[in-house]
């Protein structure tokens, strides 16, 4: 769950009618509540990728990056070696490194760091 809020309002503490569980029972039917009145959906984690290859292997990365549900965000090409950024599941990035270096004949490489949550198709 992300986004929840969840307020106990006009509440007072006395001695005779307070305890822990009269507390914990109000914060329970506020998150009943809450869930009831929220949209539900599946999130998955994503990552932003950097990876940098050859040239001559872009195509080949895009491509995979495209069939893991990437998203490209741009790629830049300087001297013979391109630097492509995306967004892609985490889930999808299992394997990633093995299937880069058979793509790039060793010379691929790659960075990721989580970027949040998305929408799962």
């Amino acid at each position: 769950m992300t986004g929840l809020r969840v307020r106990l309002s006009d509440g007072a503490t006395h001695p005779k009618d307070s305890s822990e569980l009269a507390f914990r029972t109000a914060g329970r039917l506020g998150l009943r509540a809450a869930l009831r009145a929220c949209e539900l959906r599946l999130l998955e984690p994503v990552a932003e990728v950097a990876v940098t290859v050859p040239s001559e292997a872009v195509g080949g990365v895009l491509g995979d990056l495209a069939a893991r549900r990437g998203r490209v965000a741009g790629s830049t090409v300087r001297s013979g070696t391109a630097l492509v950024t995306a967004t892609v599941p985490v889930a999808e990035l299992f394997g990633y490194a093995d299937r880069l270096r058979s793509r790039s004949q060793g010379r691929g490489t790659f960075t990721a760091r989580p970027a949040g949550f998305a929408l799962v198709p």
